[in-house]
């Protein structure tokens, strides 16, 4: 498994999965911070304590953070291939 890390092929193919994880990350932190902020608001009447829902949403943005850095660096790797393509 650590031969694949070696090359930047290994990140230039993920980078779809990257992309999409962290498009779900994303979105699912922004939904826990939402859903914090309801049970921050209703935390007497329904009882739904809002800083464990905070702390999954910092998770989930970090998660998603990091997906989008290994995304950005597939693509970056794709267009120095290209470039390099283009002179030739």
């Amino acid at each position: 498994m650590m031969e694949s890390w070696t090359e930047p092929g290994f990140t230039k193919r993920g980078r779809g999965r990257m992309g999409i994880m962290g498009s779900i990350g994303t979105w699912l932190g922004v939904a826990f911070a939402i859903i914090g902020i309801i049970g921050e608001t209703t935390y007497n009447i329904i009882g739904l304590s809002p800083l464990s829902w905070y702390f999954l949403a910092i998770a989930a943005l970090i998660f998603g953070l990091t997906c989008w850095l290994g995304w950005a660096v597939g693509m970056y790797f794709h267009v120095k291939e290209t470039q390099g393509e283009k002179e030739e």
